[in-house]
């Protein structure tokens, strides 16, 4: 079960963190190889905030990316995915890709609890359909 967790400096409304998530999920789907019902994704806008990374200018616009996934994919399918976020983040806020940073944690299976159950460690053999 994985959490994605954006945080970014820019004001977005409720319709626009809807579309984002929808389609950061499904990129996660396709490129982690597996289906969506178990994908969290958080959005937090810090317009009101502070969000510094040192390459930046002060107040430029920025997306910090916090991925916490289950262990066993491959770095390419972890890496296709923080670029499609971060496109898709271009796309949908006008947000330049150069002010994107992303720290993708692995996690066994163990460490992601839902109330009926703990997850296993994931399967290159699971379907599409598996709970992450």
């Amino acid at each position: 079960m994985p959490h994605l967790q954006f945080e970014t400096t820019i004001d977005l409304d409720r319709a626009a963190k809807h579309d984002f998530a929808d389609t950061v999920t499904e990129l996660y789907a396709d490129h982690m190889a597996t289906g969506t019902g178990h994908v969290a994704v958080t959005i937090h806008t810090l317009a009101d905030g502070f969000f510094s990374l040192g390459r930046l200018e002060p107040d430029a616009d920025a997306v910090m990316l916090n991925a916490d996934i289950r262990e066993g994919r491959e770095f390419e399918q972890q890496r296709a995915f923080v670029r499609a976020a971060f496109e898709t983040a271009h796309e949908q806020w006008a947000i330049p890709t150069a002010n994107m940073y992303a720290v993708v944690t692995e996690h066994s299976g163990e460490q992601f609890h839902e109330y009926d159950r703990v997850l296993s460690s994931w399967d290159a053999d699971e379907t599409e359909t598996g709970a992450d």
